[in-house]
């Protein structure tokens, strides 16, 4: 069984409190920013997170961010795609880890501000155990 994944871009506007003292968006924010396009990715593909019904939770286990521009106030686009060959995940195919590449793309020009790389590992909420990418698609599907 394979489920083919599209990329998702999503909309976000930078908030006041997310400018450091030099009027440009804090490094730590960006990280925010990756995460809501990761959720939207998830709300996209109709993939269920961190829900009572659902056993698998995934979360981040390595992320890598080159920070190529100043991210101003104003409006930005971050584009989610998960690294998967032909955007099909393969269920029969056993893999403890996804990877996404995100881009945070300034919405006044539409240059390229952050990329980054991000794995994403699978736990089991009750034991704490590692699972599979295809436990959580699974789970996340059927609930």
């Amino acid at each position: 069984m394979t489920i083919r994944v599209a990329p998702v871009s999503v909309r976000l506007n930078v908030r006041p409190a997310d400018l450091d003292g030099l009027g440009h968006v804090n490094n730590a924010v960006v990280l925010q920013y990756l995460e809501a396009g990761r959720w939207a990715w998830m709300d996209q593909h109709q993939l269920r997170r961190a829900d009572p019904i659902v056993p698998v939770i995934p979360v981040v286990s390595r992320i890598e961010v080159d920070y190529l521009r100043e991210i101003p106030y104003g409006a930005l686009d971050v584009s989610t795609s998960m690294l998967a060959e032909g955007a099909v995940v393969d269920l029969d195919d056993i893999s403890y880890r996804a990877k996404f590449r995100q881009e945070v793309i300034l919405g006044s020009d539409g240059t390229v501000a952050a990329r980054a790389d991000v794995s994403v590992a699978f736990i089991d909420k009750e034991t704490r155990s590692l699972c599979t990418v295809q436990d959580f698609l699974r789970a996340s599907v059927a609930a």
